[in-house]
């Protein structure tokens, strides 16, 4: 029985794009890919994570700018994002994303801002015209951890992961692609990739169990 051979024609017609395809694609996510690797090791091994301190814990007297806002549940989510933006000029404080809740019984406005690898907890007291937060961080590993996973990193780096995984599941099909019309290369890459297939399946069903 002959040995399976693919034509020399769809050969050369396939590397035409094919290749530098999965060149070009390799260059662009060169550093990328090293970066999604490097911290899917650190977020495996979050027990290198230092523990969360806090860098301060400020009290401080509310802008005059805001003596006359009356703060009200319909409008906490407007005046919360004013008196942020007040905060983290007047503080140089760092952005992120911002959840606002308004408490009527006790006259308190709370905001959550939480970013990668640290939040920040800010509480208003309008009655009083006093503000009281407290910044924690921590540090750079907690930093790229949440940049893999994409939390609090906002949309253009939830589009920039979007893209980037687009990329290399173009260079991974376009290596393996490559790889297939190499006779003597052929069955080992086969096996190589049947093995791993089958190492994280017998992985998957042994966490299961």
């Amino acid at each position: 029985m002959k040995a399976f051979s693919l034509p020399k024609f769809k050969l050369s017609r396939s590397q035409r794009w094919v290749r530098p395809l999965h060149a070009y694609s390799s260059m662009l996510m060169l550093f990328i890919l090293l970066f999604f690797t490097l911290t899917g090791l650190t977020l495996n091994n979050r027990q290198w994570l230092p523990t969360p301190s806090i860098s301060n814990d400020v009290e401080l007297p509310l802008a005059e700018a805001f003596s006359d806002v009356v703060f009200a549940t319909d409008t906490a989510e407007q005046q919360g994002q004013a008196v942020w933006q007040w905060l983290k000029n007047e503080q140089g404080l760092s952005g992120g994303e911002l959840s606002v809740q308004w408490s009527a019984d006790e006259s308190l406005l709370m905001l959550d801002i939480k970013r990668p690898g640290g939040y920040t907890l800010v509480e208003i007291l309008p009655e009083e015209q006093t503000v009281w937060y407290e910044n924690h961080s921590l540090g750079w590993m907690a930093i790229v951890n949440d940049l893999h996973m994409g939390r609090y990193s906002g949309k253009v780096w939830s589009w920039f992961i979007d893209l980037s995984a687009v990329v290399m599941l173009l260079f991974t099909l376009t290596g393996f692609w490559l790889v297939l019309f190499h006779p003597k290369r052929r069955s080992r890459t086969l096996l190589l990739s049947g093995f791993g297939t089958l190492l994280m399946v017998i992985l998957y069903f042994w966490i299961l169990l």
